[in-house]
C-alpha cells in the first residue's frame, strides 16, 4: 500500500491544488515539504518538513488538513485517516489514536504566537492566502520575497497606491509570515500617525527623561522587520523625519527589513528631506492597482465565502446564478477600491438578512440605491473624470508637475470639488496631494473668475459637469 501511495503521490498533490485553487507561494511553502511516511490500516501519515516547523504544521492542520485527507482518498479510491507529523513525532504514532491525530496539542504554541501578533500591532486576518492578487501579482511576489527573506531581498520595499487597495493588507502579510516562520523574529507594525504622536508625546514633556528617549529608540531599532504605514504623513514633520531617518540607517546597517507604504512615490511626497528621499528609493518601489473587474469578482466572491455565501460557477443553479448577478452589478458599479467593494456587499448581505429575502441583482440595485453609494460624487470621481478629459493621468494632477498641462486640470479638480462636493479646503487638498489648503481655495478663485470671462474655460467647465452628474 505504500508503494502505491508514494507513486500516486504527485498526482494527490496536483489534484489538491487545482481542485481547491491553491496559490503557488502557499502550495510551495506548506504542502511541497509534506513527504509520505506509512500507509498501514487505512491510516496515512505524512511527515513535514517546511522551514516553519510546528506554527507550519500548525497551520496546515486548521486550513488544509480536510482538503488533504479528501484528496488522498480520491486519488487512491480508498477512505482514509490522516496524520500529519514533525520529523521526530514517531512516538505519537504508537500513543495517539487515530481520531485524535489529526490536530496536534499546539494550544500552547496558538496562545504564543497571538500574543506575538498582539505585540507586533498586526491584525492575523492579513495574511497572503487572504489576498486576492488579481492584477497585483508583482506587488505580491515581490512582498512575498521579503517576507521569505527579510532584510536581504528589496530592503525597503516601498508600496504605494490609492486608499483600500490594499497596502496595508500587503505590509501586515509580511510581517505574518516572518512570525510564523521564524518564532525568534521580532515584528512592529505602526502607522505614521502614531509614531509622530511618540515624537511628539516625547518632545512635550517639560522635563525630557533620558530613560523614556533610550526606551523609544530600542523599540524601533532593536527588530528584524519593521513596518511603517502611510510614510506619506512625515510631510512637513522634521523632528519625525529625524527620527525615521536615524532609524532607517541602523536598521539597515543592521540588515534588518523595513517597508512602507504611502498614497503616492517616495519623489511625490512633498516637505521631506531629499536624503529620505533617496533613502526609500533605494531599495525596490511597487506599485498597488486598482483592482480590474476580474479582480473585483474575485475578492467579491472571496468576501461572500467569508460571510458564509457559498458561490460556484454553477449556472444552472438558480440560487447561485442569482448571487452571481448581484457581484457581477456591484464589480461593475463599484470601481474605486476594494473597501468600497466589501462595503457594499456587507450592506447587500445586512439587508438580505434583516429582510430575509434572497440575494439578486435587482435586490442589490434597491439597496445600494437607497444607500445612495453609487450616486454620490466624491473628489476622486471629479479627479478621474478630468483626467480622462485632458487626457492625462489622475497621477499627474496630484503630482507635483507646473507644466500647464497639469496645472489647469488640476486647478478645476479644486473649483470642481468645492461645486459638488462638502469637502473642507483641508480634505480637497489632501486628495490632491497639496500640503496648504490655501492652493486650493485660489484654484477655486482662477478657475471662477476664469468661467465669467473666458467662453472657452465656461465650455470646458460646461462639458466636464455633464460627465460627472449627467442627470
Amino acid at each position: 500500500m505504500l508503494d502505491i501511495l508514494e507513486e500516486k503521490w504527485p498526482e494527490i498533490l496536483d489534484f489538491f491544488k487545482k481542485e481547491y485553487d491553491i496559490q503557488d507561494i502557499t502550495f510551495e511553502t506548506f504542502i511541497l515539504p509534506l513527504n509520505v511516511n506509512s500507509y498501514k490500516d487505512g491510516l496515512v501519515k505524512l511527515v513535514f518538513t517546511g522551514n516553519s516547523g510546528s506554527s507550519g504544521l500548525q497551520y496546515i492542520n486548521k486550513r488544509y488538513f480536510d482538503f488533504l485527507k479528501i484528496s488522498i482518498s480520491i486519488i487512491l479510491g480508498d477512505d482514509i485517516d490522516l496524520q500529519i507529523l514533525l520529523p521526530g513525532d514517531s512516538s505519537l504514532e504508537e500513543e495517539k489514536n487515530i481520531e485524535n491525530a489529526s490536530v496536534s496539542p499546539l494550544d500552547s504554541e496558538d496562545i504564543i504566537l497571538e500574543k506575538r501578533i498582539l505585540e507586533s500591532h498586526l491584525d492575523k486576518k492579513y495574511t497572503f492566502d487572504s489576498f486576492v492578487v488579481g492584477n497585483n501579482a508583482v506587488a505580491q511576489a515581490t512582498s512575498l520575497a521579503v517576507a521569505d527573506s527579510p532584510g536581504e531581498a528589496h530592503n525597503p520595499l516601498f508600496l504605494y497606491g490609492g486608499v483600500g487597495l490594499g497596502k496595508t493588507h500587503l505590509m501586515q502579510s509580511i510581517g505574518n509570515f516572518v512570525l510564523k516562520s521564524d518564532p525568534k523574529a521580532k515584528v512592529l507594525y505602526t502607522t505614521t500617525e502614531s509614531f509622530t504622536n511618540e515624537v511628539i508625546d516625547l518632545l512635550g514633556k517639560q522635563k525630557k527623561n533620558q530613560d523614556e528617549i533610550i526606551e523609544f529608540r530600542n523599540k524601533y531599532r532593536n527588530v528584524d522587520v519593521l513596518l511603517i504605514d502611510d510614510i506619506q504623513f512625515i510631510s512637513g514633520k522634521e523632528r519625525t523625519q529625524e527620527e525615521i531617518f536615524n532609524i532607517f540607517n541602523e536598521l539597515f546597517l543592521k540588515h534588518k527589513q523595513i517597508v512602507f507604504t504611502s498614497d503616492r512615490k517616495p519623489n511625490e511626497i512633498e516637505d521631506i528631506a531629499d536624503r529620505l528621499t533617496t533613502r526609500f528609493q533605494q531599495g525596490i518601489t511597487v506599485d498597488i492597482q486598482s483592482p480590474d473587474y476580474e479582480t473585483r469578482m474575485a475578492i467579491l466572491k472571496n468576501h461572500a465565502l467569508s460571510q458564509g455565501i457559498k458561490v460556484t460557477d454553477d449556472r444552472d443553479d438558480f440560487e447561485n446564478n442569482n448571487i452571481i448577478e448581484a457581484l457581477d452589478y456591484i464589480a461593475t458599479n463599484f470601481v474605486t477600491n476594494v473597501r468600497e467593494l466589501e462595503g457594499s456587499l456587507n450592506n447587500v448581505i445586512a439587508f438580505s438578512k434583516i429582510n430575509r429575502v434572497p440575494i439578486t441583482k435587482e435586490f442589490a440595485m434597491d439597496t445600494l440605491k437607497v444607500d445612495n453609494s453609487e450616486e454620490k460624487i466624491t473628489c476622486q470621481t471629479i479627479i478621474n473624470t478630468v483626467a480622462e478629459h485632458f487626457q492625462i493621468t489622475a497621477a499627474d494632477i496630484c503630482s507635483k508637475k507646473r507644466s500647464n498641462d497639469v496645472a489647469f486640470p488640476r486647478q478645476i479638480c479644486m473649483y470642481l470639488c468645492r461645486v459638488y462636493t462638502d469637502e473642507k479646503l483641508e480634505t480637497i487638498a489632501k486628495y490632491l496631494k497639496k500640503k496648504n489648503h490655501a492652493t486650493v481655495s485660489y484654484g477655486y478663485n482662477e478657475i471662477k473668475k476664469a468661467v465669467e470671462t473666458d467662453p472657452s474655460t465656461k465650455a470646458t467647465i460646461d462639458i466636464l459637469k455633464k460627465k460627472i452628474n449627467p442627470k
